[in-house]
């Protein structure tokens, strides 16, 4: 049974779509129509019970939040294509704990300096801002930006090689670019994000 992907474009689907693709795994991709709350729809609760995007099944399982996702990918299929390091050793611990720090740090304080720092399609609107938690949320930041500069010092990409953990990663400060983020402190991190937004799967990627 082929894996199916229910998204919506421009959501944390898309990082999803961006590793299956990488993976070279056939798979499904079920797009739903947020405007008509097929999110929302008993058939898809029965698959994501938050009502969100995205979600997966794969085979007689099926998992929500991009990042669980990805860790899932990422051990049953990601090894063999080298995309993922294999279990027992320090790569391994690393791949899990970039991935999760991408989801629960990196990611999170992006968004919401976008939120409340940033005039984006996203952002509240300007009498709904906080100045304190622009500022807040920017300084957090660029302490994981700093870190991720750090990470990079001696190499191309967060595990040396392209992973599915620089999709974890690259996948929100694309899209941060995307609305007006820009990277002018942290170079290493600019052309790292450059360099994954260039692969041929996530132009493929919906």
């Amino acid at each position: 049974m082929a894996i199916k992907l229910y998204s919506w474009p421009r959501s944390s689907g898309t990082r999803v779509a961006w590793a299956i693709e990488e993976l070279g795994v056939a798979y499904e991709y079920v797009g739903l129509d947020p405007k008509k709350d097929e999110h929302r729809s008993p058939k898809y609760f029965a698959v994501n019970p938050h009502g969100k995007v995205p979600a997966l099944v794969d085979g007689d399982q099926s998992f929500f939040e991009s990042g669980a996702i990805l860790l899932h990918l990422g051990t049953k299929y990601g090894v063999d294509k080298n995309l993922w390091p294999p279990g027992g050793g320090q790569p391994r611990a690393d791949a899990i704990s970039w991935t999760v720090w991408a989801m629960t740090e990196l990611g999170p304080n992006m968004m919401q300096y976008l939120y409340h720092g940033l005039d984006t399609p996203v952002s509240y609107a300007p009498a709904d801002r906080s100045g304190a938690a622009a500022e807040y949320s920017l300084s957090l930041l660029n302490r994981n930006l700093d870190a991720l500069e750090a990470r990079l010092q001696d190499r191309e990409y967060l595990m040396g090689a392209f992973s599915l953990v620089d999709v974890a990663a690259a996948g929100w400060l694309l899209f941060g670019a995307m609305l007006g983020f820009m990277l002018d402190r942290h170079p290493r991190a600019a052309a790292w994000c450059q360099r994954c937004g260039a692969r041929a799967a996530r132009k493929r990627a919906r």
